[in-house]
Order: structure tokens, then sequence, then C-alpha cells
């Protein structure tokens, strides 16, 4: 009878020192699992944070001639520069910026360019295409017009709306989303009364781009005409052909408005 009563006495200790086994095994695992699970929150709260960090940050890619490379600007920051430095400090924006142009280019120039895997890289990251081009294609030997070679010029109009739509296409094969900002033409002649209207050139060659606008999604012209009608000698470098630090200045406000406005960036 004695040797029954320990065996069932030992048999409960047994059972009780597992069953607190097994309380002390599940709290552990439940630690364990939930240490898991604050850790691997607090990792996906890291990660979503900085992808957050980096989907605001803006990638600019910057295309075309001289202007584009802020040629006359004797600050040396252009239009581009100095819209990178109003969007950083007044809208408080991460930028990332590629500068591509190159002085002198043509739009067949730049459609070369195109073709490169280094150009169609950067331009597939891109959220903003910045873009100047055509005035070279307008009026090539600017340095050495006369009226007498202009009443018998006619700007190959067929060549360039050709090697536009080659640029545009282009582009939205490599990104379909971004919006691409083209500034449209000024008149840099306008006040050399002895070359003639030079000024009709100029309204016909923007009206095109006007009409490839309407093509095109996300193709934005901005006009840059009026900022220099009549103000060319306010606005002009001293060859006479590109923007001083003021025209670009001038160029770069406008810009910025149509920038902030279509990304709805707020001043901060």
């Amino acid at each position: 009878m004695k040797k029954w009563w320990m065996s069932a006495f030992l048999l409960t200790i047994g059972l009780a020192v597992s069953v607190l086994l097994l309380i002390g095994f599940l709290q552990a695992t439940s630690a364990v699992l939930k240490t898991n699970e604050l850790s691997g929150a607090k990792y996906e709260k890291e990660h979503e944070a900085l992808e957050t960090k980096d989907e605001k940050k803006l990638s600019i890619v910057a295309l075309g001639d001289s202007l584009t490379r802020g040629i006359g600007d004797d600050s040396g920051q252009g239009y581009v520069k100095r819209l990178t430095r109003a969007l950083t400090e007044e809208y408080n924006q991460d930028i990332s910026l590629a500068n591509l142009s190159i002085s002198g280019a043509k739009t067949d120039d730049l459609a070369a360019l195109l073709e490169t895997s280094g150009a169609q890289h950067a331009i597939s990251k891109a959220d903003i295409i910045l873009m100047t081009i055509g005035g070279n294609d307008l009026f090539p030997g600017a340095d050495a017009l006369t009226a007498e070679n202009l009443a018998e010029y006619a700007p190959d109009t067929a060549a360039f709306e050709t090697n536009s739509r080659i640029i545009l296409d282009s582009l939205r094969e490599q990104n379909p989303d971004a919006p691409i900002y083209w500034i449209s033409l000024y008149n840099p002649f306008e006040d050399l009364t002895i070359l003639g209207d030079t000024s009709q050139f100029v309204i016909d060659w923007n009206y095109q781009l006007q009409m490839l606008a309407s093509q095109y999604e996300s193709l934005v012209i901005i006009p840059v005409f009026d900022l220099f009608q009549g103000q060319v000698k306010e606005f002009l470098y001293t060859d006479h052909f590109h923007p001083n630090a003021k025209g670009y200045e001038a160029i770069a406000e406008r810009l910025t408005q149509a920038i902030v406005s279509q990304q709805q960036l707020r001043e901060e």
C-alpha cells in the first residue's frame, strides 16, 4: 500500500513539473515570437521610411544645347541650377540632377545622344525631363546673319518636326511617364532691325512645338518669347544670342512655376 502511494505521489510531482516546463517553454516561445514580430515590424517601418524618402527625391535629367548648359551666365548656374536651387531651398525637395546637354547641339545631335546607353539609363530613372533644343536649327550660323542671307532664308521646318518626333518618341520609349518640359525659343535678334522681321521665324517655330504638345502625353511647352520681347538688351549676354544671368533667372522662374504647379509642391 505504501509503495503504491509513493508511486502515485511521484507521478503527480512528475506531471506537475512537466506542466510547469511546458508553460515555461510556451512563454519563452511567445516572447521570442513577439520579439521577432516587433523586429520585423521595425524593419518594415524603417524600410518603408527609406522607400518614402526615395519616392520624394526628384530625379531631373536636363537635355539639349548651350542654353541648358548655361552658356552666357557668368555665375555658371543657368536655368537648370537656378531651378534646382529653388526646388531645394523653397520647396524642400531632394534633387538628383543629370545634365546631358551639349553646346551647339541641334535636334539631330540630341536624337543621336538618346541612342546611347548612358542617356537611356538616366532618362529611364527620371521624374522630370528638361529640354532646350532648336535654336541652332532655326538660326544656323547665327553669328554670321545678314539682311541679305535672311532675305533668302527659309527654316527647315520639316527636318525640325521629324527630328523632334524622333526625340520625343525615344524619350517616351525610355520613360513613358515623366513630364517633359520643353523650353521654347525667344528671338535674340528682334532689336536688330537691319535684319528685318526675324520674330516671325521664331513664332512659326514655337507654333510647331505647341502642335507637338497636343500629340504627346505630359509634354509641356514653356513659353519664353514674351519674357525676352523688348528686353533683349537686359536679358542677353554679350554674344547677343545666349541669355545672361537675368535672362536665365526669368526662364528659371517660369519653369519653376510650371513644375511646382504640376507636381503640386508646397512652399516651405
